[in-house]
């Protein structure tokens, strides 16, 4: 089969979208069918199999769900993605986000073959879906198959564009996140609290910087670790206390190669977030890496971690609660065993090649359906 991948974000630009992508092209590969992606310009620092890859556009920042979006631009987007799809000819389009301007939405218009969206984003509301509906719903109706990577997902743009969805969620490089080594400097017996994640408001991180000092009250001997970048990393120092300097780390943007060696060093991994998480992939890592998790008590995390389980939630935006249940984890070792070993027990039904032999199914049923239509 010969498939094309519209993604509006991806390497390097970092991601959940682009892990999805990154991962599915290579495993629809390996079972013999050619795949090539349409995105666009992310700055420099290109991939391995660019051959394979169109880039349209430039991407431009945009604020959406509470994020900083991406969308691509260019005065000759339509005809150049019109150029690709004739010259390509694709037994099936699989587009991520496909409502979404720019990128998306134009690869879609101009499609004339079998059409597979893949909804990733959840929020408590939209203005562009809601005031755009009636415009989008002609668009929304070219898709012959929807796939959300949650049920949160799935409620979202059920809202506003109904039909039916398969539930087909993100997955996780087990092998990349096991038996790693850990990073040196904090190997040292102190016990390591980690965050991965973008430095904005919904990650919460600034409510898990309010609780490290109720932490340190009671185990004196942690340290937390910050990975990941964003329009806040200055603002959020201003919440690091001067006694508590030396044992505050903000790591910045690390390498993928890199990434899960701070897990393998981790004690706990927290994620504090505040909502509009659709499914949370930095949960599936830290359990693939067999770390015990403190995260929110929110709809998308509920769908990947049980409370008791693979680890605790929390309520959202309350940094005692996440400051008591990080020391009940690390002060309790039985506990924190338990839920290290359900984590990386369920962690393995998500491996890439599980989910991609899902989709693949997804992609049969409705090219079944469409050859009848």
């Amino acid at each position: 089969m010969k498939i094309g991948i519209v993604t509006p974000t991806f390497y390097p630009y970092p991601g959940g979208i682009s892990e999805y992508v990154y991962h599915t092209y290579f495993e629809l590969r390996k079972r013999g069918h050619e795949v090539k992606i349409i995105t666009t310009f992310f700055g420099d620092g290109l991939t391995e199999f660019e051959e394979n890859i169109y880039r349209v556009g430039r991407s431009i920042p945009i604020l959406s769900n509470g994020s900083i979006g991406r969308v691509a631009f260019s005065l000759q987007l339509p005809k150049k993605i019109k150029r690709i799809l004739d010259a390509e000819r694709f037994d099936l389009l699989h587009i991520h986000e496909p409502l979404v301007p720019t990128l998306c939405l134009i690869s879609l218009r101009h499609s004339r073959t079998v059409n597979i969206g893949t909804f990733h984003t959840f929020a408590e509301f939209s203005l562009g879906y809601f005031i755009f509906r009636p415009f989008l719903r002609r668009y929304n109706k070219k898709l012959h198959g929807r796939i959300a990577v949650s049920e949160s997902a799935r409620n979202f743009v059920d809202r506003y564009f109904g039909g039916e969805y398969r539930i087909i969620p993100n997955g996780i490089d087990i092998d990349r996140f096991n038996r790693v080594g850990k990073i040196k400097k904090f190997d040292d017996g102190k016990l390591n609290i980690l965050f991965v994640g973008r430095l904005e408001p919904r990650k919460g991180v600034k409510y898990l910087l309010k609780a490290f000092p109720l932490i340190k009250k009671k185990l004196p001997n942690s340290r937390l670790i910050i990975v990941g970048s964003g329009p806040l990393a200055g603002y959020y120092r201003q919440f690091v206390p001067r006694a508590f300097e030396e044992d505050i780390w903000f790591e910045g943007l690390v390498t993928k190669e890199d990434l899960p060696s701070y897990y393998s060093t981790c004690d706990v991994f927290c994620s504090p977030a505040t909502g509009k998480e659709s499914f949370g992939i930095v949960l599936l890592e830290a359990m693939a890496s067999g770390k015990a998790i403190v995260a929110s008590d929110i709809e998308g995390y509920r769908h990947v971690v049980t409370h008791g389980q693979e680890g605790l939630l929390v309520k959202p935006r309350d940094s005692r609660a996440i400051a008591d249940s990080i020391v009940e984890v690390l002060s309790n070792e039985p506990l924190r065993r338990m839920l290290e070993e359900n984590g990386k027990r369920k962690a393995r039904q998500y491996s890439w090649k599980n989910i991609t032999s899902r989709i693949i199914n997804f992609y049969h049923d409705k090219m079944k359906v469409a050859s009848v239509h």
